[in-house]
């Protein structure tokens, strides 16, 4: 397993708390003011494992799998954004208080819900960081990848480190032995169908936010196109907001230029608590 998952895994408080009417197992790091890490599609807070304890030096890091994903249950009524950010805001009110502010990252599908949950309760969210490739209205470009189940497990490796480099990390000398395990045993706890989430994205959530905003994107993030035409689109609709682009990286640089990428995130937290 990934070097960090031990030391991120042992040193982590968890909870397991009930959220819309089912279990939702949440890990904290840390201590400072606090901050939410929402995974991506088909992932759990191990998508985060090379950030959580970095951050944690300077926050309270919480990182929770999402219904249908990881140690969580499968979620119980409406699958969406706007579900899913409630669910997010009940486990929070109960972790670390109801009038708790907190400042909110999300990488692909996650960032999606930090948008939900910014426009349900926009007076919380200190800043928000957004991980992903594309930052128009647009659905992104959805890259070809090769279906997993039923092969055996010397093939099902073969596909994933395949899928891995046309949708996550753009290195392929980055995806190690350790980053294929960790990501296909996300794929096999994973029991939601996504589609349901990503089809249900609130657009006037993003293009309404209020609060400052940092984007952050991989220089050959394949899911947004012209990565640095996405960043002005992410300006033009959101004038406060930022933009840093990962050089050398894909859609996953939170997790390939992990070093970088705590940097950007640092430094534009910083920015709102200074």
């Amino acid at each position: 397993m990934e070097a960090s998952f031990e030391q991120a895994q042992t040193s982590a408080i968890t909870h397991t708390v009930r959220c819309c009417g089912a279990p939702m197992v949440w890990r904290q790091w840390g201590t400072g003011p606090v901050l939410l890490l929402i995974h991506g599609n088909s992932g759990s807070w191990t998508h985060w494992v090379r950030n959580v304890l970095p951050l944690a030096r300077h926050y309270t890091v919480l990182a929770p799998d999402l219904p249908g994903h990881g140690d969580s249950a499968p979620p119980v009524g409406e699958v969406s954004c706007a579900a899913f950010a409630t669910s997010l805001w009940q486990g929070v009110d109960q972790i670390v208080g109801p009038d708790t502010e907190l400042s909110l990252a999300g990488f692909s599908l996650g960032s999606l819900l930090a948008e939900s949950m910014a426009m349900q309760q926009p007076r919380r969210v200190r800043r928000l960081l957004l991980l992903r490739g594309g930052f128009s209205a647009e659905p992104p470009v959805m890259p070809a990848l090769r279906r997993w189940r039923g092969a055996d497990p010397a093939e099902a490796e073969q596909i994933h480190r395949h899928n891995l480099q046309a949708s996550m990390i753009h290195d392929p000398d980055r995806i190690e032995q350790a980053t294929v395990a960790l990501h296909a045993d996300n794929l096999q706890r994973c029991t939601l169908d996504v589609r349901l989430l990503i089809g249900s994205r609130q657009v006037e959530a993003f293009t309404g936010l209020v609060c400052p905003v940092h984007g952050i994107a991989g220089e050959f993030d394949g899911y947004g196109g012209n990565v640095a035409q996405q960043g002005e689109a992410l300006r033009k609709t959101l004038p406060q907001a930022t933009f840093e682009m990962v050089p050398d990286a894909g859609h996953w640089a939170a997790y390939e230029a992990a070093d970088r990428v705590n940097t950007m995130m640092l430094k534009a937290l910083a920015r709102q608590t200074a």
